[in-house]
């Protein structure tokens, strides 16, 4: 009788820990991307803005954000 509650007891919490070690999953949010094309013909930079613009220029004449 002992050996059968222990086996009740010893299945008892290997199920709970089966259920509780489930792995949890994230939801990834997407995140924006972005594509900066060169401009034609001259090398260039560009420069990303603190309001979320962002300006090309070729390197012969630089911008600023504002």
């Amino acid at each position: 009788m002992e050996t059968f509650l222990m086996l009740l007891v010893a299945a008892g919490t290997s199920s709970l820990c089966a259920c509780t070690a489930a792995p949890q999953t994230h939801v990834a949010t997407p995140r924006p991307v972005i594509v900066v094309h060169a401009p034609g013909g001259e090398p260039g930079d560009f420069r990303v803005c603190p309001d979320g613009r962002v300006i090309t220029y070729p390197l012969s004449r630089p911008k600023t954000c504002s």
